[in-house]
């Protein structure tokens, strides 16, 4: 079986239920509030998907520009910012852009797909297009990473915030998108089996920052229910 536009299309349609889970609600603002975003900034959101970080991002004059390889991610991040720069791109490519063309790089869970005997590249690409003086906040998936511990987070939270019976209806309301997701994935798993992610280690990400240049790399922070690493610089 070979995964089609169409199967992506609704691959993309389910995976906004992930905007109604706590920690990731949580992962994507303490990205905004890292990035600390002023007026006429020009952003890069490196694998922006469908656009769930990049439409977080409030102020004026703000031209933000986001690359991924699928078309059907693309085509619904349109859909949330019309006036948003959205270009198909393979990160292992060379990026589209002058040196210093932009005040912010963001990244969100990306770069674990991506095989680590390439990243470095990557990360160079990164510090190349950032303006002197630019910010880059990157978060992936860690080795430890196991889906499980964010709804399992999510729940505790949620019961903290609204209760038992509304968490019961919120439940019932996730059930069949959660059941969707986690069956297309599997379906990637197993037309993908030659393939392995590589998830990042407690402190990689931020070793790979400061290996191309970064000199200003904030500590390694675990959000996401503690399945993700993320890290600040600024070059």
């Amino acid at each position: 079986m070979t995964l089609d536009t169409r199967f992506w299309k609704k691959y993309f349609n389910q995976y906004d239920v992930l905007n109604k889970l706590i920690p990731y609600d949580e992962l994507l603002d303490r990205i905004v509030q890292l990035a600390d975003v002023k007026n006429g900034y020009r952003i890069l959101d490196a694998g922006s998907g469908t656009g769930n970080l990049s439409s977080r991002f409030k102020g004026d004059n703000l031209l933000i520009t986001g690359i991924d390889y699928s078309m059907e991610g693309i085509s619904l991040h349109k859909q949330k910012q019309p006036n948003a720069v959205l270009i198909q791109h393979d990160l292992t490519k060379p990026l589209p852009f002058a040196e210093n063309s932009f005040d912010l790089i963001v990244s969100n869970n990306v770069l674990y797909t991506i095989s680590r005997n390439v990243r470095g590249y990557i990360f160079r690409e990164f510090y190349r297009v950032l303006k002197p003086g630019g910010t880059i906040v990157i978060a992936n998936l860690s080795d430890n990473f196991n889906p499980k511990n964010i709804y399992i987070s999510h729940v505790k939270s949620y019961i903290k915030k609204y209760g038992f019976f509304k968490l019961v209806i919120h439940l019932l309301s996730l059930a069949i998108p959660t059941i969707k997701i986690f069956y297309y994935n599997y379906l990637i798993n197993k037309e993908n089996r030659s393939g392995q992610y590589d998830f990042f280690g407690p402190d990689e990400q931020l070793e790979n920052l400061r290996e191309v240049g970064f000199v200003n790399v904030f500590p390694t922070e675990f959000l996401y229910a503690g399945q993700s690493v993320l890290n600040k610089a600024i070059k």
